[in-house]
């Protein structure tokens, strides 16, 4: 459970992984040739009327809402049910109600077109879902069992803290998923997103380094991570081994202190310190006082776990200039091995 000064709402999104080139993909999905990878990543573009991340560049997801925690889902999942079965279950709800497909590749659900669409109405009708649990229901009436042995947890990503106005924070879970068939019936909902892609870690990482696309922080990381996965089955070696350490990013939001003698043309600069990072440690000593915890003079000053997060254009106001370096000396930390990883500029920019 996340100790939190306001509310923390749990949440999930979706790395859909898609084995590229074993099924026959659209015409309408004109994409180059697949370089140095053999699966592209499901993403979407939110609309500019969401008012987190807007526009940019994110895997589908969202929150657990009160008919993911129905105990009657476990009637409709094959044993052994799963861990955190409600925040799976808004998985499933949610990447069917924002692309309109089941990650559970059951024919018998993914080929009754019809009713598949009269269900992703409903969902969308928040009023009547309220009282309605229309996806438990037609899964029942399908008369089918959900498998969600496929669905690893890759990370735990918390919203950092912001500010004053802050309402709530989000504990999301990230889960990674392999399919390896095109899902065909597969389209964005057209209000909180407004277009889907298929991007590769590489084709990502390039899209955002040129400034076509808008990457959250957290998901510009999972790209480096999966950057070094270049086949599907080595990303899901390694979400498998993630899966098992659970792994916690609980951010703490700085600024770097700027010497009173420094130039004034250092550039702007934003920390989300995280596990390891001796700020992180020192901030939540201070928050945990009454606890015992390791003293910092055991921990190094220079230790480092943070993403660094720079402006194209000098205004960290606007999202779409964000630009990121990670750095982590963190001994034993599952990540060290990306330290350095960066948005590097083309020369034109």
């Amino acid at each position: 459970m996340i100790k939190s000064p306001i509310k923390v709402k749990l949440s999930s999104t979706v790395i859909v992984l898609l084995k590229w080139g074993v099924d026959k993909i659209p015409k309408s999905i004109n994409k180059k040739p697949l370089k140095n990878y053999d699966y592209r990543v499901m993403m979407v573009k939110r609309s500019n009327q969401i008012k987190f991340f807007p526009s940019a560049h994110v895997f589908p997801g969202g929150a657990v809402d009160e008919n993911d925690n129905s105990k009657e889902w476990e009637e409709v999942i094959e044993k052994p049910i799963p861990s955190n079965l409600p925040i799976r279950i808004s998985a499933l709800r949610e990447i069917f109600e924002e692309t309109n497909f089941f990650l559970d590749k059951n024919d018998k659900l993914i080929n009754d077109h019809q009713n598949i669409e009269k269900l992703q109405a409903d969902l969308m009708n928040k009023e009547t879902s309220k009282t309605n649990n229309f996806l438990l229901n037609f899964i029942k009436e399908s008369g089918v069992k959900l498998k969600l042995d496929q669905l690893y947890q890759w990370a735990r990503w918390v919203t950092p803290i912001l500010g004053p106005k802050q309402t709530h924070r989000f504990d999301t879970y990230f889960y990674i998923t392999p399919i390896y068939q095109y899902p065909e019936s597969c389209k964005i909902d057209g209000t909180e997103n407004v277009e889907m892609d298929w991007l590769s870690p590489e084709e990502a990482l390039e899209e955002h380094r040129m400034g076509k696309i808008s990457l959250p922080p957290p998901t510009w990381l999972t790209f480096h991570q999966l950057s070094k996965c270049h086949t599907i089955d080595q990303a899901i070696e390694l979400a498998k081994k993630r899966d098992s350490l659970n792994i916690l990013y609980d951010p703490i939001m700085t600024k770097p202190t700027i010497p009173s003698n420094a130039s004034t043309n250092l550039p702007q600069e934003r920390y989300q310190v995280l596990t390891g990072d001796y700020i992180y440690e020192k901030e939540k000593e201070k928050e945990n006082q009454q606890q015992q915890q390791q003293p910092l003079s055991t921990i190094n000053p220079n230790q480092k776990n943070r993403i660094i997060t720079r402006s194209r254009i000098g205004d960290l106001n606007d999202q779409f200039s964000w630009i990121y370096e990670y750095q982590n000396n963190v001994p034993g930390s599952i990540d060290c091995q990306y330290d350095g990883a960066n948005t590097i500029l083309p020369p034109k920019l």
